[in-house]
């Protein structure tokens, strides 16, 4: 639609063919960068949980002795972090998701207290990596180091993360 509109303003079938080609050259350039930060993503999450990783993560926060309020706030706080250094919220939440069932369960806690906590926070922590795709996308749109849209967005999202855990012990424990 937005072709027929372009070429209606302009009058120039070439020079509106030409825009769309670089509409689309651009799409697949920021297309290119996701699916390879996405890619990596999911081969670091897995390499993390071969060797162990999150089996130890596990073992540790149930054996701490904090209750089901100090192990949500260490998971979520875990998996904020497994998400910046991945730059995805989908890959850590999902190495991470599938044991707190078992868990919630030896903590006597729901286990969608424990989890929906740890999916708020890899979706704030996600905003602060400056290797996720929407900050690469960003930057890269706004001519700036993905480190300085980073800077931005830390404050507010953890304030968000803050408010998240209160919130979650507040109506929930």
């Amino acid at each position: 639609v937005t072709m027929f509109v372009e070429f209606f303003r302009k009058h120039n079938l070439r020079e509106t063919m030409d825009d769309v080609q670089a509409f689309f050259d651009g799409m697949g350039t920021q297309f290119a960068n996701v699916v390879t930060l996405v890619v990596a993503g999911e081969i670091f999450a897995k390499g993390l949980t071969t060797i162990g990783t999150v089996d130890a993560v596990i073992r540790g926060a149930e054996h701490s002795g904090l209750g089901g309020i100090g192990v949500m706030i260490i998971m979520a706080l875990v998996i904020a972090i497994c998400a910046i250094v991945m730059g995805s919220g989908n890959a850590p939440f999902m190495s991470f998701a599938s044991l707190i069932p078992n868990i919630a369960a030896g903590l006597h806690v729901p286990a969608v207290v424990m989890i929906m906590p740890m999916h708020f926070a890899t979706t704030l922590a996600r905003a602060v990596s400056p290797i996720t795709a929407v900050v690469v996308v960003t930057s890269g749109i706004a001519g700036v180091s993905p480190f300085a849209v980073v800077k931005r967005t830390a404050i507010p999202m953890a304030v968000g993360f803050v408010v998240n855990m209160i919130a979650t012990i507040t109506l929930f424990y």
